[in-house]
């Protein structure tokens, strides 16, 4: 049976490349085997963690295609086609929307609310449905990162924009503020949109608590180092099982926590290096991983496999 678009435990997959800066695509294949042998939902490609924005057309399409030689029913591949022009992301949006290779489409499209511009509500808004209406029968996931983007969709506006947009079904809410995520799903209940759209954490470090306040899986980072750890998380909230999810969102801490003590990816890249995936190369300009942070994130590594947790598994 295929899985519901946007649904349970998603990896943002990051982007391998090479010395040279060109896209490792062995390197890539290798991470897509990882995540979906582990029993994940699927990934989302080119968003924040895979470079998005230093990533060209064609480089898009390539890790598209790529990804999509490992798509199946049970492990589904997204793509994050969001910029900060509504007609830059209209065009990338369209594009992907009918990409086909090896005989697949992608399963939804990801779409960041518009960077460095700081619109309106009206603005975000209109954005996103012109967004969502050019590709009426694509899933459409929106994407609400304030730390990133300087703007905020608040919960009035997700329902306007969900009521005329039967095709958005999911809102990634990475704020990493669980007051907000909360008052979403007020929002959705109240509207009686629970059905339509469903709620992602966007936030490894608050992923548990952020079940528990209505969201129905995640979009995550950690997935690409403890994998096992996060879908058992999932699956113990699913299941009622409070002590089982309590104990793994303690062990996982370590590494839900200092994944981020510097701009991702720039620690998970470090990370994947470090476990033999990838090289350590980040596209400028971001920078590798500094000395004092190296030692944070060795050390979360550490802590979480003596919890028992499972590297890359």
């Amino acid at each position: 049976m295929t899985i519901q678009p946007f649904t349970g435990v998603l990896t943002a997959i990051a982007t391998p490349f090479s010395p040279d800066l060109a896209v490792d695509v062995p390197a890539f294949k290798n991470l897509l085997t990882l995540q979906r042998d582990a029993g994940l939902h699927g990934v989302v490609v080119c968003g924040t963690t895979g470079e998005s924005p230093t990533l060209s057309s064609e480089e898009k399409k390539l890790l598209v295609s790529t990804a999509l030689e490992f798509q199946t029913d049970h492990f589904r591949i997204y793509v994050g086609t969001g910029s900060n022009s509504t007609a830059e992301t209209l065009e990338s949006t369209r594009t992907f929307a009918k990409f086909e290779a090896h005989g697949q489409r992608v399963a939804g499209v990801m779409v960041v609310t518009p960077y460095y511009n700081k619109p309106t509500q009206t603005g975000l808004k209109e954005h996103f449905l012109t967004i969502a209406k050019a590709i009426p029968d694509v899933p459409v996931c929106l994407y609400n990162v304030p730390g990133r983007t300087g703007c905020v969709l608040k919960p009035k506006t997700l329902v306007t924009i969900a009521k005329e947009a039967k095709n958005i079904v999911a809102l990634k809410e990475a704020a990493g503020d669980l007051r907000a995520l909360t008052e979403l799903n007020i929002a959705l209940k109240q509207a009686n949109l629970c059905d339509q759209v469903t709620l992602l954490s966007g936030d490894d470090a608050t992923f548990a608590p952020a079940l528990l306040c209505g969201a129905k899986g995640i979009i995550s980072v950690s997935t690409h180092i403890v994998p096992s750890a996060m879908l058992a998380m999932w699956k113990a909230a699913r299941d009622g099982d409070f002590k089982t999810l309590q104990h793994l969102y303690l062990s996982a801490d370590p590494i839900n926590t200092q994944l981020f003590c510097a701009p991702n990816p720039i620690p998970l890249k470090w990370a994947l290096a470090h476990l033999g995936i990838c090289k350590n190369v980040l596209r400028p300009p971001l920078t590798p991983l500094e000395n004092e942070e190296i030692m944070l994130i060795s050390q979360a590594l550490t802590s979480v496999q003596a919890a028992g947790l499972k590297l890359l598994k």
